[in-house]
């Protein structure tokens, strides 16, 4: 066997050639079917108040499923979601009255006015009352100095805090270090 030059060996297999395929349709085949419609999910409802929000819609067949359901087993059909809506008005009073909190409370001038009162005109320059919850005092100091001598007032403060916003309003002082 002689090789010469650049001859191969090996030759290339030659490309194989694709068969056209046809389809026949039947005379009588049905089109296919358009695409679906697709529903909204939302639709805007002016309410009693003039509002307008958007409310989940229902289809027929959901209605009518959840109708048979409460045929069959003898019960009212669901409450539609407006049942459950309330406005944020009614929600904050029924807050306000179960936690039973004054108005008095929330007043920046009776809290100031009350720890002036409390630690003196010098102490109330240099220490703030930010605020009362929960039954705890919050102040705020400007020097580190001035919360020590706090910390060692505090019983005196919380019996004087108790005098000025009302008995059992304030039962421990929690000081911060911080610019006033």
């Amino acid at each position: 066997m002689t090789t010469s030059g650049s001859s191969s060996c090996f030759m290339a297999a030659a490309p194989r050639r694709k068969r056209k395929t046809t389809v026949v349709v039947p005379a009588d085949a049905v089109a296919p079917l358009p695409a679906a419609e697709s529903r909204p999910l939302y639709r805007n409802e002016t309410f009693a108040d003039g509002s307008v929000r958007p409310v989940r819609v229902e289809s027929r067949h959901d209605a009518e499923r959840a109708q048979a359901l409460a045929d069959f087993y003898g019960a009212a059909p669901g409450l539609p979601v407006r049942a459950n809506l309330r406005d944020m008005n009614s929600i904050l009073a029924e807050l306000v009255t179960k936690l039973d909190i004054r108005e008095a409370d929330f007043a920046p001038e009776l809290l100031n006015a009350a720890w002036e009162k409390a630690v003196g005109s010098f102490l109330a320059t240099q220490a703030q009352l930010i605020s009362v919850d929960k039954k705890t005092a919050v102040v705020r100091t400007a020097h580190p100095a001035v919360r020590f001598e706090l910390q060692r007032l505090r019983p005196q403060i919380i019996r004087a805090l108790n005098a000025s916003l009302g008995e059992a309003c304030v039962r421990t002082v929690r000081i911060t270090h911080g610019g006033i």
